[in-house]
């Protein structure tokens, strides 16, 4: 049996993942690319050649009694939709039938849609308005159906790291609806909240990764442009308008899972970006 961990989909969060837990955990990590496969060997992971839509039953085999991260995004040949959640469904239910110690599904917080305006937690309700949304939120509901809750749902905010900064691509345009709330987490404080959760196990639990401020657009894309040297994006006359839009309250979770995120303001998170 293999007591590892499985990480399906080593793309720019799983491959981060899997470097920090590679030191002290065996790693098996997913790719469709050969070319990928080599790098992932040569950081001390073993590569299994795998995309959605492929038979899951050997990869599941393979994977024995594992600790499973699900992190595959969408590509040219299943984008969101359907068909794209079908795919997971099945490869949920391969991972479970070959006794998947716990199996971590990566979510968002788009599950939530964008006519919120206030805080969101853990249980408030779903709106999915997006084709990407939707998939979530069906691929979370068929988790959900297991009756062990050896599974964790995470639904992420938008993704900050290093070389990840959503200010690229806002630079010198021209915006609306500057009011509304920033909701961003920081790769690092991720990576640290499914390390814990690897260790803790599944309970069924579904959990937010979010800072715990929320500053409005035009302020927070403003300054980030600046501070990164890039043009500034222009906003409407939003100065004066009271901030709008949901904000994600991810208190709860960070208290389940023991830890304080290290970037507990979207502006910390400008330190050490590289664009």
């Amino acid at each position: 049996m293999f007591n590892g961990v499985t990480l399906c989909g080593c793309g720019w969060l799983g491959t981060q993942l899997a470097s920090y837990l590679s030191a002290t955990t065996r790693i098996t990590g997913t790719t469709r690319s050969s070319e990928k496969a080599s790098a992932l060997r040569e950081m001390g992971i073993s590569p299994l050649l795998f995309e959605l839509g492929d038979p899951p039953s050997e990869l599941a085999r393979q994977c024995v009694g594992s600790t499973v991260v699900l992190n595959i995004p969408p590509g040219r040949k299943h984008p969101f939709g359907p068909e794209f959640a079908d795919y997971m469904n099945r490869l949920i239910d391969a991972f479970m039938q070959h006794r998947a110690k716990h199996l971590t599904f990566i979510s968002t917080t788009s599950v939530y849609g964008e006519s919120v305006n206030g805080a969101v937690t853990e249980v408030s309700d779903l709106n999915p308005e997006t084709d990407s949304a939707k998939a979530h939120v069906a691929i979370e509901q068929h988790l959900q159906t297991y009756p062990q809750k050896q599974f964790s749902i995470i639904r992420l905010a938008g993704l900050v790291g290093t070389n990840r900064h959503p200010v690229r691509y806002l630079s010198g345009k021209s915006l609306l609806k500057g009011e509304r709330r920033v909701n961003l987490v920081h790769a690092d404080d991720v990576i640290s909240a499914l390390a814990a959760l690897i260790q803790q196990g599944g309970k069924g639990q579904t959990l937010h990764l979010c800072s715990n401020s929320h500053p409005t657009r035009g302020d927070y894309y403003q300054t980030s442009a600046e501070r990164l040297g890039l043009a500034l994006p222009r906003f409407n006359d939003y100065q004066g308008l009271p901030p709008d839009g949901k904000y994600i309250d991810a208190t709860l979770s960070w208290q389940a899972l023991g830890i304080t995120p290290r970037y507990t303001s979207p502006y910390d998170m400008l330190d050490g970006i590289m664009l």
